[in-house]
């Protein structure tokens, strides 16, 4: 009897409907579990679906960008529904189909750049990816940064945990331009130089603001746009592109989500 042969967008949608089976049962506490156990269930989970949904694309050359996204959505979502527990019921639900949703957005853009790494060409919808991964980027690291900050620890910890993040995404950015024909080409110490930046950037502005008595939610926002600042600098900086008016433009997002915060300081 012949297998059964699944189209990639429905692998993308058994994994995301794992991703949310996961969150909602790790989240209202149907199994009982430890911490370790959860991020071992987690890593299992983000492997085997990456091998899943992405084979034969995936090799150990892009196994760590072909996790990072994934990763951080669950992350995120176990993370900020832990340490917010006055959600409501149905408002949590919500939040478990969004990020469920965010799983198979993250997974499907993955999947462009993973066909591309294996081509070694461009593709049409690999533009579009590029331009989006940004803003997905973005979206994934607001709720677990708003996480990061909430853990019951010190100042230097949370922001080196987000810094480490940071220093990744970098990485994954500096990734998925490598094929484009636009972009400038990179070796080994210049993305170490850059991933770096980000990581020092990154530690230096989240640490600044974390001596204001504000929302977690709010600081998150503010190293979200700082992580949104350094990634289109980046892009500028590897398309030649860079301009006064594209800075100024990302700096003004940053200073109106410093204002928010100092605005809504108790």
């Amino acid at each position: 009897m012949k297998g059964i042969n699944l189209e990639r967008k429905h692998k993308y949608l058994i994994q995301s409907l794992l991703a949310g089976v996961f969150i909602y049962a790790v989240t209202q506490k149907l199994i009982p579990l430890e911490y370790w156990q959860v991020g071992l269930i987690l890593m299992a989970l983000v492997v085997s679906g990456a091998y899943f949904s992405h084979y034969p694309n995936i090799n150990k050359e892009n196994f760590l960008v072909s996790i990072l996204m994934p990763a951080g959505v669950l992350s995120g979502a176990l993370l900020s529904l832990h340490f917010f527990p006055n959600l409501g019921f149905l408002f949590k639900i919500f939040v478990i189909f969004f990020f469920s949703g965010m799983y198979y957005i993250v997974s499907l853009s993955d999947n462009i750049f993973l066909v591309v790494h294996d081509r070694e060409e461009a593709i049409p919808l690999y533009r579009v990816a590029v331009t989006w991964s940004q803003i997905l980027q973005v979206v994934v690291a607001i709720p677990l940064f708003a996480g990061i900050f909430k853990i019951n620890t010190n100042a230097f910890v949370q922001c080196f945990l987000i810094s480490v993040i940071s220093f990744l995404f970098t990485y994954y950015q500096l990734w998925i331009y490598q094929f484009d024909q636009d972009a400038k080409r990179t070796g080994i110490g210049e993305i170490l130089f850059l991933c770096f930046s980000s990581f020092f950037l990154t530690y230096a502005t989240s640490f600044a603001v974390s001596f204001f008595p504000t929302e977690a939610f709010l600081r998150a926002s503010f190293s979200s746009s700082v992580l949104l600042f350094i990634l289109s600098y980046i892009s500028g900086y590897l398309k030649n592109e860079i301009s006064r008016k594209m800075v100024m433009g990302y700096l003004i997002i940053v200073i109106i989500s410093l204002a928010i915060l100092l605005i809504f300081m108790p």
